[in-house]
């Protein structure tokens, strides 16, 4: 056959590689992705777990730029510590040699012929014919079929072009060129899975040698470190952090490995590998884990380095969501109900400024956990309720891109349940915003029966208040369904003697009548603010069947 046949025979099996690939990354995504980010948020609390994660997750998904992604949602959503983020990042890079040692046995020890078409024939069956998970494994292996199936395309391509290609010409080429073709074949492929894939056709095919191929494999390596950087280039400082320390190890790591390419190569021969496959594989994990070796004793302390970087304050509202993005749905949701909690306890805050001076804070913790941000001296209630409704929106366009996504119907419910627990916050601080003037009327009002009435919606909104901060007892991470009921029934309670009292002061003169209608609606705002609060207080901390039962409870709406 002719060079530009046999080239494009080359090309063409590493698009089916390559595609392959994805396909396989896809589908174990879906099977397994939700449990994998479950199992890294619990089992990363050491960096030699976080490390061991890692590796795992990537030998699983056979990717370690989706695994990296990943790390940097859980980073940003605050799912995952740095240290443990930095810890994961890093086992990334010794499992996806693990890819290679699959490609090296099976791609070119194993008839490739009498693989392919089986895996063709039942991944394709199990496509078409399954639903859910048996089309999810058929697309696997469908996957694992076409990358074999380009491979195979690989090496019989390459054995061809040696015919027409001077070898020799090869030889003359210096290491660091052949380092810098991996950095970038990987950075414009994003896969160094594939990178390897090519390096060990060409090797096995002797068009290059094996130090010639160890140089592109350490290029390949940190050729891939671009994904991350791409990732966070616009992300969060705790993105820019982690992709920082994936650069930092990668360079480290692959300039020692180039450095001491030759002997470490050695190394591998005198320890019985002599094959040149399994020698180029062996020196791509060796050198892997001598970076670990030097890095995860010192992971707490680099990342509490990189902790003091990049300390660049967002312009958002939200303090979650601009880290995460919606792909990852176990993670954007977790972001969401952190977002929520800050949201109830900024309007727990809010809600304090309507009067002048402001409600004293009450002993006690906030009836979400959040930050302390809400103890901090209150700015004016017009400016903080801007920023509420701000707040609401970036959720909300968040909520909708998460929406797109595929979601079990457990997040499903909980997502309504927060943007229910949002709504209803927000209706909380909106209806003490329309009885601003009123209020600020009667703190204006010589008359001492308004002033007195004044008085009372004041401690109304105190004894609301210190409820609030009584509610989520210590050592309880939620609010009892009960001592929410309290607390409504409380707000009823002195809403309706608030009522008898206006009511009776109308009666009696003492209540002017261009008064009486501002006093009976504030009365009936103070109400619904409270209940609304009440309302998001249920949905964010009580599973939907509780919340539900709640509000059918008589005197609780």
């Amino acid at each position: 056959m002719s060079s530009p046949v046999e080239l494009w025979r080359m090309l063409g099996g590493l698009g089916l590689f390559l595609f392959g690939m994805t396909q396989v990354e896809t589908a174990l995504k879906a099977i397994g992705g939700r449990s994998l980010a479950r199992f890294l948020q619990r089992r990363t609390d050491t960096p030699l777990k976080a490390v061991g994660g890692g590796v795992v997750a990537t030998a699983l998904l056979q990717s370690s730029s989706v695994v990296s992604l990943m790390v940097l949602a859980f980073a940003g959503a605050g799912l995952l510590s740095l240290a443990s983020a930095i810890g994961v990042v890093f086992g990334a890079n010794l499992g996806t040699t693990f890819t290679g040692w699959v490609v090296a046995t099976l791609g070119f020890k194993v008839d490739l012929e009498e693989l392919v078409l089986p895996l063709l024939a039942v991944g394709g069956l199990l496509f078409v014919f399954g639903r859910d998970r048996t089309m999810q494994v058929g697309q696997v292996v469908i996957g694992l079929g076409l990358l074999l199936l380009g491979l195979e395309f690989m090496k019989g391509s390459v054995s061809s072009l040696t015919q027409d290609v001077d070898i020799e010409r090869l030889g003359e080429l210096a290491a660091w060129q052949y380092l810098l073709f991996g950095v970038v074949f990987a950075g414009v492929i994003q896969s160094s899975s594939a990178v390897m894939m090519v390096t060990l056709t060409a090797l096995h095919a002797d068009v290059i040698s094996l130090a010639s191929a160890a140089a592109i494999a350490i290029g390949a390596d940190l050729g891939t470190t671009t994904t991350v950087l791409l990732g966070a280039l616009k992300g969060s400082p705790s993105k820019r952090r982690v992709a920082t320390a994936h650069v930092l190890f990668n360079v480290t790591t692959d300039a020692i490995a180039f450095g001491l390419r030759l002997p470490l190569l050695a190394l591998v021969e005198g320890v019985g590998i002599t094959d040149p496959l399994y020698s180029l594989v062996a020196f791509h994990s060796v050198f892997n884990v001598i970076g670990l070796l030097l890095f995860v004793p010192i992971i707490k302390p680099f990342a509490s380095w990189l902790g003091r970087r990049f300390q660049v304050a967002s312009p958002a509202e939200a303090h979650y969501l601009p880290d995460v993005g919606a792909e990852v749905a176990d993670v954007a949701l977790r972001a969401i109900e952190e977002e929520t909690a800050h949201l109830i306890a900024r309007v727990v805050a809010q809600n304090r400024l309507v009067f002048s001076p402001p409600l004293p804070m009450p002993p006690g913790r906030l009836p979400v956990e959040t930050s302390d941000e809400a103890r901090d001296e209150p700015e004016r209630f017009e400016a903080m309720y801007d920023r509420t409704k701000r707040l609401e929106g970036e959720i909300l366009r968040f909520a909708t891109r998460l929406q797109r996504q595929p979601l079990e119907e457990a997040e499903s419910r909980r997502l309504s349940q927060l943007l229910a627990a949002v709504r209803d916050s927000v209706h909380s601080t909106k209806q003490l915003k329309d009885i601003r003037h009123n209020l600020q009327a009667f703190e204006e009002s010589s008359g001492p029966r308004i002033n007195a009435y004044l008085d009372h919606f004041r401690s109304v909104m105190g004894s609301f208040t210190s409820e609030l901060y009584s509610l989520r007892r210590a050592g309880q991470p939620h609010p009892a369904p009960e001592d929410i009921v309290e607390i409504i029934q409380g707000v009823h309670e002195r809403h309706d003697e608030m009522h008898a009292e206006i009511f009776a002061g109308i009666a009696s003169g003492a209540v002017p009548e261009v008064d009486a209608s501002s006093l009976l609606n504030v009365n009936r705002e103070v109400l619904n603010s409270n209940l609304s609060l009440l309302w998001a207080l249920a949905e964010y901390h009580l599973e939907p069947e509780k919340a539900l039962d709640l509000k059918r409870l008589p005197g609780t709406s």
